[in-house]
């Protein structure tokens, strides 16, 4: 609220009164209106902006709710991989990645994308391509999380928007290349 008085003291601030000018007395905010549109209507900017960036956040588009729900909801779901991982119903048999070598495929993922020049989305797609089940996947994903503390999808398609002088920063995949993680992981059998 703070940043609003602020700027309605600079919207005032703005129109200097002459010394024939006489101080108003407190009318109602219609005439104020009218007397100060300018002051008005930048103090009206000043609130949408801030609004809207307070808002921002609690709101999501009906779109992503509807695109997150489709990789995120299912039973059969390696990025969920808390509730995947259920090594009691793993069959005996089942080819599983090693602690190391999830973490190695994870590494692979965010080195490609976290690149001075050029991101090499090919290799982070490649990954996934080459993982022939879902249980592989979600230890990746695992691995990503506990090593990075990033979910990978939200890795994949946003990046990593964090810049500095000694770090580079990820835009993520493309959609396209996204689309072909999804769509390749989803044909996966589960193990």
């Amino acid at each position: 609220m703070s940043n609003i008085a602020s700027a309605a003291i600079l919207a005032s601030a703005l129109k200097p009164r002459t010394a024939s000018e006489p101080k108003q007395s407190s009318g109602s905010v219609g005439q104020s209106i009218a007397d100060k549109p300018l002051q008005w209507l930048i103090v009206a900017g000043v609130v949408v902006y801030f609004g809207s960036k307070a808002l921002k956040g609690l709101f999501k588009p009906a779109s992503e709710i509807r695109e997150t729900s489709a990789e995120t909801a299912s039973e059969d779901n390696p990025w969920a991989f808390n509730n995947f991982l259920n090594w009691a119903k793993v069959p005996q048999g089942t080819r599983v990645l090693t602690y190391d070598e999830a973490l190695k495929k994870a590494t692979i993922v965010k080195n490609a994308l976290e690149v001075v020049f050029v991101e090499d989305e090919d290799i982070a797609v490649g990954v996934f391509t080459s993982l022939p089940s879902k249980i592989q996947v979600a230890q990746v994903a695992k691995a990503f999380f506990d090593n990075f503390n990033k979910d990978i999808l939200t890795y994949l398609k946003q990046g990593s928007p964090d810049v500095n002088f000694w770090r580079t920063f990820s835009r993520g995949l493309s959609s396209a290349n996204y689309q072909r993680v999804i769509d390749n992981v989803a044909r996966k059998p589960r193990f």
